[in-house]
C-alpha cells in the first residue's frame, strides 16, 4: 500500500491487527505528511520511494484509536502537551500505567491533537507477539521521512555514506536512521515533533526487545530536543531500565487515583446517558439510574477497560438490553475484568455444541492467525457459508471490532489472556488443539484448491509480467484466503509438534500439490520470500520421523533454491524448466514428471554433470579478507611450490617431503594449525554463521542474504572460534582482541562482552580454539603450549592456565557429553582433561611428530589421533590404550569417525582412507584425490561424506559405502573456498570462499 499523502495537512491512520500470537509485523501506525518544509512532491515521493525500499518497513493495516472524552484526563493531558511543547531535557516520556488503564487512549489523543497542530511524527501501536523489535528504528525513520522532506533528504544522504544497513548493531542503526539525519535538520524545524511508541511492553518478548530496550534508554536522549518522544507501557520488569533511567521522565497512571477514578465515572455516565436519551436503552419508571450508574462506576474501580467493556457488552445487546444493564448493575461490584468477559460471552450464545465449535474455530482464526484475517477469509478457510462468520461476530462486538471485509480484531489483549485460561468453560480455548486444527484446515484447503496451471494462463506467454490480465485471473483463482494460506500453513504447522496424522497429510500435499504450491506463489509474487523458510520448516518439524517425506523436502528445497529466479519471474518454469532438467534425478520431480512441458525435452551428451551446491554466497573480499601479511606471503611460497612441483612432476618424492617439512615447522611455530575460516549452520539449518577468514558474519541459509555482521564488535579483531547456543537463539564468539561476546542472533546485538585477561591468556599466540558441546565453556591452546578454559557466560577464566604440553597446541576436540576434551600438540603428546576439575585424566605419548587432527566417538570412549608421522591411533578415553594403529602412506592431516561409529576418515598428502574400526588391518577404501587433504566431515546418516583439498578450489561428495564419488563442485577462478560445513540434516553443503 503506498503511503504518500497529499494536502497541505493530510494524515492517515494505518492500523492494528488483533492477532496477539503469530509472528508477524503488526504495529498500529498515524502518520502525517507535513507541508512546512517547503516540500515538492514529486522529489518527495522519489525518495520514500527509495528509502521503502533500503529501509523495508512493516506492513501495517488500517485502524482507529478512540480518544479520551472531552473534559477527561484533563490533569494528565495538560502535563504531557506541558513536557511536550517544552524546550530542553528530558526529550522523552515514560507514561507507565498497568493493563486497561487507558494508556494507549492518552497517547491516541495526544497524537491527535500534534497531528492536527502538523508536528506528529510519527505514531508507533505495537502488538503483543506482532511487532517486531529488530525493525522498529527502521520504521520510525521511514514514518519520518513521510512526516518532512528534508529529513526524507538527510535520511537518504545518510544511508548512502554508511553502506548496507543489515551490517550495523542496533546502536549503530540508531545513529545512522536517527540520530544523525534528525540532527542535520533540528535547526531548521522551528517547532516540537512528536514520536509516539505506545504499548512497547507488547513489542516482542522480553528476552527479544532487550536490546532494543538498552538503544532506546540510552540513544533517545541524544536526539535534538524539539524531537520529543512520548512511550507508554506496563510496568513489566524489563521496562524498569526505562523507568529507573534518571534522563527520562516518567509519569505513573494510577487507576485507583482520584482522576482516573473521575475520568471512569464521566465516561461511564457520559455513555449510558447518550444511550438513554437516543432510546436505545429504554428505562422503565421506578429505576434508580444514578444508583445503577453509582454501582458500574464502583465496579469498573478507574479501569478503563471494564467501563469500555460493559458499556459496549450493552449497546450490543439487541432484543432485552435494559435487562442486560440490570444484570450487569446486580453484579457490578463482584465483576472483576474476567468475571466481566464471562458475563458477556454467558449471554452471547446457547452455547450448545454447534456453537462451542464454531466459535472455537472463528476465534482461533482470529487469535493465531500471522496476519489479520476478515469474515470472508476465515469462511473459506473454514469452508462454511458466506455468512456464518458474520453472523456469529454480531453477538460479540463488544469484545472484537468487526466491519465486514475489514480485518478482525479484539479490543484488548486481556480477552486473549482469558480465553486460553478458562479452562472449563465453553468458550475455552485450548491453545494446542485449535492450532493443530488450523494446520490441519491449511493443509486440507491447499490440497482441495491448488492445481496445475491454476490460472490457466496460455503457454505462449514466457514471464507472469507478459500476462496482460494476470491481476484478474489471481483475483478469481487465488483468493486472498488461499494466498494466506500459501504463504503462512508452515508457520501453522511450526506451531505444533509432531504426529502421524498431520505428517500424513503433509505427505499427501507434498506428493500432490507442492509444484502447483511453487505456481501459486510464483502468481502472487511471494516465492522469494516463503518458499525456502516454508520448506525448511516442514522439514524441521519431520525430523526424523518419516525419512522418506524428509528426503523428499529436502530435494524439494534444493530445487527450489536452484530454480528461484526463473520460477519467481514465470510460474510456468515449474513445468517448462524445472522438470525437463531435473526429472531424471530429482524425486520431486520424477513424482511430477507428467506436468513437464512436452515441448521441452534435455538431452545430454556423456555424462550429465550435476551440481549440489544450492546457493553461493558472495562476500566482500575487502572486509573478510583476514591474514596477516607474514601469513599471506607464506601461502604465495607455498603456491609457489606448488606450481613447481606440477610443472616439473619427475620430482623425486624426498624433495616434496623435505620442502613439506619446512613449512609445517615454519607454519607451526608461527601460526598453528587455527583453520583459516568456518563455516557453521544454525542449529535449525535456516542461518549460517560465517568466518570466510576474519570476521564472524550471518547469512540467510535459502536466500544466501547477507543478514548480520561483523560480529566481533570492531574492524580490526580477528574471531578466533564461533558457536551458536544449543537452541540457536545466540551467537558465542572469541576474538583475538582478547573480547568474548555473547551475540542475540535475533536481533543481532552484543548481549555482553567481557575482556580476557591478556596476562592470562595471549590471544595472538593462540592456535586452536573450540567451545563446548553446551556453549558454555571455551577453550584457547597457544603457541607455547598453554590450555586456557574460559567460562562463556561470565568471561572468567576458570581456575589456572592447563600445562601439560610443551610446545604449540595444535588441535582440540571435545567429547558429545562435554565432560572432557582432547588436545594434540606439536610436542607428539595427546592429553585427555577432564572438565569437572581441570587436570590431565590421562596422557598419550605414542606419536613420533605432531599432532595434526584429534577427535572423540561420538559415544565418547575411543579417541583418534593423526599425526604428521603418518599414523592414525585410536585409544581407549579412560585407560590411554592404543586400541589400534593405522598406517598411513603419509602424514595425516584430519581424522574423523562416522557417526555410526563404524568408521575412521582420515587425510593428508594426496590420500583420502577409509578403515572398519573393527578391522583396520582390512585392506582400507581409497578414494583418488590429487591434492592433499584438509579437512573431512560426515553427513550425519554415514552415508557420504565431504572433503576440502589445500587449494580450497573444489568440494568433493562421496559415496561412504562404496567409495563412489558423487559429485564434485570445482569453483574455478572465483577464488579459494576456505571451509565446509554440513547442515545438520545432512543434506546441504555450504563453503565459504576467497571471493
Amino acid at each position: 500500500m503506498s503511503y504518500i499523502q497529499s494536502g497541505p495537512n493530510s494524515s492517515s491512520s494505518i492500523g492494528t491487527c488483533n492477532n496477539v500470537t503469530g509472528n508477524q509485523d503488526n504495529t498500529t501506525i498515524k502518520i502525517q505528511q507535513l507541508n512546512v518544509f517547503n516540500q515538492h512532491p514529486n522529489t518527495h515521493e522519489a525518495l520514500i520511494r527509495e528509502l521503502r525500499g533500503k529501509l523495508k518497513p512493516s506492513n501495517f493495516s488500517g485502524d482507529d484509536r478512540p480518544e479520551c472524552l472531552e473534559n477527561t484526563r484533563k490533569r494528565t493531558l495538560e502535563d504531557i502537551y506541558d513536557w511536550a511543547n517544552a524546550k530542553g531535557r528530558p526529550n522523552v516520556l515514560l507514561l507507565i500505567g498497568a493493563a486497561g488503564t487507558g494508556k494507549s487512549t492518552i497517547a491516541t489523543t495526544v497524537a491527535g491533537m500534534y497531528q492536527k497542530k502538523g508536528q506528529l511524527g510519527c505514531h508507533i501501536f505495537f502488538i503483543r507477539e506482532k511487532s517486531n523489535p529488530r525493525n522498529v528504528l527502521q520504521t520510525i525513520a521511514y514514518l519520518l521521512a513521510e512526516y518532512s522532506q528534508l529529513i526524507a533528504k538527510s535520511l537518504s544522504e545518510q544511508l548512502k555514506k554508511s553502506g548496507n544497513l543489515d551490517s550495523s548493531n542496533l546502536k549503530a542503526k540508531f545513529d545512522i536512521l536517527l540520530q544523525q539525519p534528525l540532527s542535520a535538520v533540528a535547526t531548521e524545524v522551528d517547532h516540537p515533533v512528536l514520536i509516539v511508541l505506545d504499548a512497547l511492553d507488547e513489542c516482542g518478548t522480553p528476552e527479544q526487545r532487550q536490546s532494543l530496550l538498552d538503544v532506546l534508554r540510552d540513544c533517545l536522549t541524544t536526539l535534538p530536543d524539539n524531537f520529543r518522544v512520548l512511550i507508554t507501557s506496563r510496568p513489566d520488569e524489563d521496562i524498569d531500565i526505562l523507568i529507573d533511567s534518571p534522563h527520562l521522565r516518567v509519569k505513573i497512571l494510577d487507576q485507583h487515583s482520584n482522576e482516573s477514578k473521575d475520568n471512569v465515572s464521566t465516561y461511564i455516565k457520559f455513555q449510558f446517558n447518550e444511550m438513554k436519551s437516543s432510546g436505545k436503552l429504554k428505562i422503565p419508571n421506578g429505576c434508580d439510574w444514578d444508583g445503577s450508574i453509582n454501582k458500574l462506576v464502583q465496579g469498573a474501580d478507574g479501569l478503563f477497560i471494564w467501563a469500555s467493556t460493559a458499556i459496549k457488552f450493552v449497546r450490543e445487546e439487541k432484543w432485552s438490553r435494559y435487562r442486560c444493564f440490570q444484570n450487569l448493575v446486580s453484579n457490578a461490584n463482584s465483576l472483576k475484568l474476567d468475571e466481566l468477559y464471562k458475563t458477556v460471552l454467558f449471554h452471547a450464545l446457547k452455547w450448545n455444541e454447534g456453537d462451542k465449535e464454531i466459535f472455537k474455530s472463528i476465534f482461533s482464526l482470529i487469535l493465531f492467525a500471522k496476519r489479520p484475517l476478515c469474515d470472508r477469509e476465515i469462511n473459506e478457510i473454514l469452508d462454511v457459508e458466506m455468512d456464518v462468520t458474520s453472523n456469529v461476530l454480531s453477538y460479540f462486538r463488544s469484545l472484537v471490532r468487526y466491519e465486514e471485509g475489514q480485518p478482525i480484531r479484539i479490543y484488548h489483549a486481556s480477552f486473549y489472556d482469558y480465553l486460553i485460561s478458562c479452562e472449563g468453560s465453553a468458550w475455552y480455548i485450548d491453545v494446542g488443539v485449535e492450532r493443530e486444527n488450523i494446520a490441519r484446515r491449511c493443509l486440507e484447503r491447499m490440497g482441495m484448491s491448488l492445481s496445475h496451471n491454476i490460472c490457466k494462463i496460455p503457454p505462449t506467454y514466457v514471464l507472469n509480467c507478459d500476462v496482460p490480465d494476470l491481476d484478474n485471473r489471481v483475483a478469481q483463482y487465488i483468493p486472498p484466503s488461499l494466498k494466506y494460506i500459501c504463504c503462512n500453513w508452515a508457520h501453522h504447522l511450526r506451531d505444533i509438534s509432531f504426529s502421524q496424522g498431520q505428517c500424513s497429510r503433509l505427505q499427501s500435499f507434498a506428493h500432490n500439490q507442492l509444484l502447483f504450491w511453487f505456481e501459486a506463489l510464483s502468481l502472487t509474487n511471494t516465492f522469494d520470500n516463503n518458499v525456502g523458510p516454508a520448506l525448511q520448516f516442514a522439514i524441521d518439524w519431520v525430523g526424523n520421523n518419516d525419512s522418506k517425506l524428509s528426503s523428499f523436502l529436502r530435494d524439494a528445497y534444493r530445487q527450489a533454491s536452484i530454480y528461484s529466479e526463473p520460477i519467481s519471474m514465470s510460474a510456468l518454469q515449474v513445468y517448462n524448466s524445472l522438470l525437463p532438467l531435473t526429472k531424471e534425478d530429482s524425486l520431486m520431480s520424477i513424482r511430477y514428471a507428467k506436468y513437464a512441458h512436452t515441448g521441452c525435452r534435455v538431452e545430454y551428451i556423456g555424462r550429465k554433470r550435476h551440481n549440489d551446491c544450492i546457493k553461493a554466497i558472495g562476500v566482500d573480499r575487502r572486509r573478510e579478507w583476514g591474514w596477516k601479511w607474514e601469513r599471506q606471503q607464506k601461502w604465495e611460497r607455498e603456491r609457489e611450490w606448488t606450481q613447481v612441483w606440477e610443472s616439473e612432476p619427475g620430482w623425486a618424492w624426498e624433495q616434496v617431503r623435505k620442502r613439506e617439512q619446512e613449512r609445517e615447522w615454519e607454519w607451526e611455530r608461527r601460526w598453528g594449525t587455527l583453520s583459516p575460516g568456518f563455516l557453521l549452520f544454525s542449529p535449525d539449518g535456516t542461518r549460517i554463521l560465517s568466518n570466510p577468514v576474519r570476521v564472524v558474519c550471518i547469512w540467510e541459509a535459502t536466500s544466501g542474504k547477507f543478514i548480520a555482521g561483523p560480529l566481533t564488535g570492531d574492524d580490526e579483531s580477528d574471531a578466533l572460534t564461533a558457536t551458536y547456543s544449543p537452541d540457536g537463539r545466540y551467537i558465542s564468539v572469541a576474538s583475538d582482541d582478547g573480547i568474548l561476546r555473547k551475540w542475540d542472533a535475533l536481533t543481532n546485538c552484543v548481549v555482553w562482552e567481557r575482556e580476557i585477561d591478556r596476562k592470562q591468556v595471549d590471544l595472538s599466540l593462540v592456535m586452536s580454539a573450540v567451545f563446548s558441546p553446551d556453549a558454555k565453556s571455551i577453550v584457547f591452546g597457544d603457541f607455547r603450549g598453554t590450555i586456557v578454559v574460559y567460562n562463556v557466560e561470565t568471561g572468567e577464566r576458570d581456575d589456572k592456565p592447563l600445562e601439560g604440553h610443551t610446545k604449540s597446541v595444535l588441535c582440540l576436540s571435545f567429547s558429545s557429553d562435554g565432560q572432557y576434551f582432547a588436545s594434540g600438540s606439536m610436542d607428539t603428546t595427546i592429553i585427555i582433561w577432564g572438565m569437572d576439575r581441570r587436570k590431565v585424566k590421562i596422557s598419550l605419548l605414542k606419536h613420533t611428530r605432531a599432532v595434526m587432527a584429534v577427535n572423540f566417538s561420538p559415544s565418547g570412549n575411543n579417541v583418534a589421533s593423526g599425526s604428521k608421522d603418518g599414523t592414525i591411533l585410536v585409544w581407549d578415553a579412560f585407560t590411554g590404550e592404543v586400541l589400534r594403529k593405522i598406517e598411513c602412506e603419509g602424514g595425516v592431516n584430519t581424522v574423523t569417525y562416522s557417526p555410526n561409529e563404524l568408521y575412521i576418515l582420515a587425510g593428508g598428502w594426496r590420500w583420502i582412507r577409509m578403515w572398519d574400526v573393527e578391522n583396520v588391518k582390512a585392506v582400507p577404501k581409497v578414494f583418488q584425490v590429487d591434492k592433499s587433504i584438509l579437512r573431512v566431515a560426515f553427513s550425519p546418516d554415514s552415508s557420504r561424506f565431504m572433503s576440502l583439498n589445500d587449494g580450497r578450489d573444489a568440494i568433493q561428495i562421496w559415496d561412504a559405502s562404496w567409495g563412489v564419488e558423487v559429485t564434485k563442485t570445482t569453483f574455478e577462478k572465483q577464488g579459494q573456498i576456505r571451509s565446509i560445513s554440513l547442515s545438520p540434516s545432512g543434506e546441504f553443503i555450504v563453503s565459504g570462499s576467497a571471493d
